[in-house]
């Protein structure tokens, strides 16, 4: 998730929203550096499958598209890893790159079309609807012959929520770092905090508190720049969770008896009531008029121009380098805003999958699995070339320039290999090591609602959805000016069929247990 990294958080978190499903964000080696690593980070993780040469044979280049702008130093980076991992395992990686606020529809045409991408990032959360268009390829027989690293280093109950019909569509890429309501988190600058002695922006009073400082304090800086905030902050005022799958029209509470209630999206308590308190702090001058044309929050951030925006789980750790190249002395933090009873309900956030369309998906869980083979070769992809892009000091990450340090190697985050950047207080590992800390398995953890019943209300629900989202979930309008308007059009694109058909499937999954 790494400008993964925010805009990937705009952009998933938006997608979270919009998609319902919610629109964001890794492995291991079994030689004696990755464990002293680890052990330094005091991260445990599951041992790591050494990547072997294969004989040599026809190199098979695989294709893809990654979110934003492509970094300086991508080409000469992707030299090196193609040379190694030409001579490991016979693949190369072609990539080209597209605007975050382009990304979403490019992959989904580009996965469409022969002979065009090979594999796609994006949240775990849209696979019901990537599956539903017949965009993905199954995957369980390549994963059992070349995904060992892969899965010594991700719980295998989290490749049940990537599965549909019985059959594995997706990686959940993010599968071994923090999984509990990950999106539901602000990045936040915490020396800023420690500056003018404010509050840890733990609680929504104590959130109000750290932007009306910054405002006072800090003129020149925009307190707040985010288009999600409400979804960040819902659960602070009730239960309901939205339901992956169903165009956004529907959300969920989980029952003291362990049932599920499925609701109208219009319905869930939480996000009404965060709506009107993110609509009070627009009208205080937290949150810029213009936030509707802001593509990437992260890059205001790291460039110095706003305390907070919407963050991931780890954003700190992907965003440090970026912002220490920018602004001086600037430290990174991470809050999370989920429930107090925390679920494991998805993945983890991101997903790796293979294109329908393509032919060599054997070659691109190849190169998945080789980057989560080794320490040498998650650093040499995800961080670049040592000494010209990187160094290491004291078990952390130093990015000596700006060429390669927005590259989104995210995707592959795993607390088995994850090297913490300089900057990042032994705090906020602890916090990210305990984040998960007394969550529990979702009783719909490897739910996914089949949509094939009710496609044509689905597609209208979510253009409904679609047209409001933003001012709700922004604090551009008040949300009792436009709840009626908003609850009549979502039923009158056929909700209240969706509502019912996702009711009866989780009925039925639940009983199946």
């Amino acid at each position: 998730m790494s400008s993964k990294t925010q805009k990937m958080l705009s952009t998933v978190l938006v997608a979270i929203l919009l998609a319902v499903t919610v629109i964001g964000c890794s492995s291991g080696n079994g030689n004696s550096s990755r464990n002293n690593n680890s052990a330094n980070q005091g991260n445990s993780g599951k041992s790591e499958a050494t990547a072997t040469p294969e004989e040599k044979k026809e190199i098979v280049t695989i294709k893809s598209i990654y979110p934003g702008d492509k970094p300086a130093g991508t080409d000469a980076v992707l030299a090196k890893v193609n040379e190694k991992m030409a001579a490991d395992i016979g693949v190369k990686l072609e990539l080209t790159f597209a605007p975050w606020d382009q990304y979403a529809n490019k992959i989904t045409l580009d996965a469409a079309t022969s002979n065009s991408i090979d594999f796609f990032w994006n949240g775990s959360s849209q696979l019901v609807n990537y599956y539903s268009q017949k965009l993905l390829a199954p995957i369980d027989e390549l994963m059992e012959q070349h995904g060992q690293a892969i899965y010594e280093n991700i719980d295998s109950m989290l490749f049940e929520g990537m599965k549909m019909d019985g059959k594995l569509y997706g990686i959940p890429s993010t599968g071994n770092s923090p999984k509990a309501n990950i999106y539901q988190s602000i990045l936040y600058r915490d020396d800023l905090r420690m500056k003018h002695n404010l509050p840890v922006p733990d609680s929504v009073e104590n959130f109000e508190a750290f932007l009306q400082g910054i405002k006072d304090n800090e003129p020149d800086l925009v307190p707040l720049t985010s288009a999600s905030v409400a979804y960040i902050l819902m659960n602070q005022f009730g239960p309901e969770e939205y339901l992956a799958g169903t165009g956004s029209s529907a959300g969920f509470k989980i029952n003291e008896d362990g049932t599920i209630t499925v609701m109208p999206t219009q319905e869930m308590t939480g996000l009404r009531e965060a709506a009107k308190l993110v609509h009070e702090w627009y009208k205080k001058g937290f949150i810029p008029e213009d936030i509707l044309n802001i593509g990437d929050v992260t890059a205001r951030l790291t460039a110095g121009a706003t305390a907070v925006v919407n963050g991931a789980a780890m954003s700190a750790a992907d965003q440090q380098n970026v912002i220490a190249n920018n602004v001086k002395d600037a430290v990174l933090n991470n809050q999370g805003f989920g429930p107090e009873k925390k679920y494991i309900r998805s993945p983890g956030g991101d997903a790796i999958y293979v294109t329908s369309q393509t032919k060599k998906g054997e070659a691109v869980i190849k190169f998945v699995n080789w980057v989560f083979s080794s320490q040498e070769n998650y650093d040499l992809y995800v961080y670049g070339i040592e000494g010209v892009n990187y160094e290491i000091i004291d078990e952390r990450v130093k990015m000596l320039n700006e060429d390669y340090v927005t590259f989104p190697g995210w995707m592959f985050k795993n607390m088995n290999l994850q090297r913490f950047a300089v900057g990042i207080t032994d705090d906020y590992i602890e916090k990210i090591k305990k984040w998960d800390e007394g969550a529990e398995f979702s009783p719909l953890m490897g739910f996914n609602f089949n949509p094939e019943s009710v496609k044509t209300e689905l597609a209208q629900a979510q253009q409904v959805f679609n047209a409001y989202s933003s001012t709700l979930n922004s604090g551009i309008v008040d949300p009792e000016t436009i709840w009626p308007e908003f609850t009549k059009q979502m039923k009158a694109a056929g909700q209240d069929k969706i509502i019912e058909e996702a009711q009866k499937q989780i009925d039925e999954f639940l009983a199946s247990k």
